[in-house]
């Protein structure tokens, strides 16, 4: 896989999606061995800069209490007229 490349994590009930999930965004701390993303270890990484960059998208939707703007930007970095337009996009 080159560096750079989006993935994403498919599999059955049980086959360790979220345990994964939660090991790549260092939640739960490796005892052995190592997670690498882009042949860098994940625990060499600031943990705040790891966690912006992994984007999980839950099975079960989750809204926020707080503006509908703000669930669709928590980060609050992504300009009104963008949201707009892919509001627009998605038919909304």
């Amino acid at each position: 896989m080159e560096g750079g490349q989006k993935i994403g994590i498919v599999g059955r009930t049980g086959a360790g999606k979220s345990t994964m999930c939660l090991v790549m965004s260092r939640i739960i701390e490796l005892t052995e061995g190592a997670v690498e993303i882009d042949g860098i270890p994940s625990a060499s990484v600031d943990l705040k800069t790891l966690r912006k960059k992994i984007t999980v998208i839950p099975q079960d939707p989750v809204i926020f209490s707080g503006t509908l703007k703000f669930n669709l930007d928590p980060s609050g970095t992504v300009p009104d007229a963008e949201i707009h337009d892919l509001l627009v996009k998605a038919g909304l």
